[in-house]
């Protein structure tokens, strides 16, 4: 569904679509338009709104939960980092943030969404012909995903490719290895001095001591620490406690809170964990442990 007046797309997809997509926290990588000023002012008004003026703002597409785009949000923004806007706007829920750093576009992902919304800027909305072009199924977009992947993998196994300043990726991966040699070669010169006239040996040799040293105290288990407590006692107390915690995990008739047992706990995870790998094996997804 294609909503030009809310700038929003609404996408039919399950939460797990982002297989190829690694989650990059804010700031990480090239992503410094996540850095970009925004200034806003807002009372009462939907999410989807804020979210429109947002991407307006700064041209970046914003996925979230469908579920969300009808809160209303109070708020004023002046000249704060478009990263941090929108950790203002979400602080409420249980989140997640992935950054599409070559798309321009951020995803947040949020417990139990089903349903996306994309809020775009006005000038990407207009290029946008109609919503049956932008819907995708899972698997459909799982096969982009994986054609992605395979592009990258060929791009990156391109010894040819040429860089800003003329140089190869083949020139660059020469450059490395050899940079690598130097360094286990130098490494392995036990008579490098260092400023203070020590060489690289003698702090090797230093240590293999302090090793020696610490394996000898940790064994000592009639070392007393300030409460005079010893180091054999503290060792049998863990190990007694480690005991516990193993015969009450097993106790399936154990109740918690809201009267539910950790062995009716234990069949609904098992459950849930078969639902889990039926749903990825129908999109292709699945890969056996």
């Amino acid at each position: 569904m294609l909503n030009l007046q809310n700038k929003t797309i609404v996408f039919c997809l399950p939460l797990f679509f982002c297989f190829f997509f690694s989650p990059l926290a804010f700031g990480q990588g090239k992503t410094e338009w996540l850095n970009d000023k925004v200034t806003l002012r807002f009372q009462e008004e939907p999410m989807s709104s804020v979210l429109g003026k947002l991407s307006e703002q700064t041209g970046i597409a914003i996925l979230y939960d469908e579920k969300l785009a009808g809160q209303k949000v109070t708020g004023l923004y002046k000249d704060i980092k478009f990263a941090e806007a929108i950790n203002r706007l979400f602080s409420e829920t249980n989140k997640s943030i992935q950054v599409l750093k070559n798309e321009k576009k951020i995803i947040v992902k949020t417990f139990g969404a089903k349903n996306f919304v994309l809020a775009l800027s006005s000038k990407t909305v207009a290029g946008e012909s109609s919503a049956k072009e932008r819907i995708m199924t899972a698997a459909e977009l799982e096969k982009m995903h994986r054609q992605q992947y395979k592009e990258y993998k060929e791009r990156i196994a391109d010894d040819n490719e040429v860089f800003e300043g003329g140089i190869t990726r083949g020139k660059i991966r020469v450059m490395h290895e050899q940079q690598e040699k130097l360094y286990r070669k130098r490494r392995a010169n036990d008579a490098e001095e260092f400023e203070d006239g020590v060489t690289r040996g003698e702090i090797r040799v230093m240590h293999e001591q302090q090793e020696k040293l610490y394996r000898k105290r940790r064994a000592n288990d009639a070392e007393e620490f300030e409460d005079g407590v010893t180091r054999g006692e503290i060792r049998v107390m863990h190990e007694q406690q480690e005991k516990l915690y193993r015969k009450r995990r097993a106790n399936d008739a154990e109740e918690f809170e809201d009267g539910v047992t950790r062995g009716e706990i234990r069949v609904m995870h098992e459950k849930q964990k078969k639902a889990y790998e039926k749903r990825m094996k129908d999109t292709g997804r699945y890969i056996a442990p």
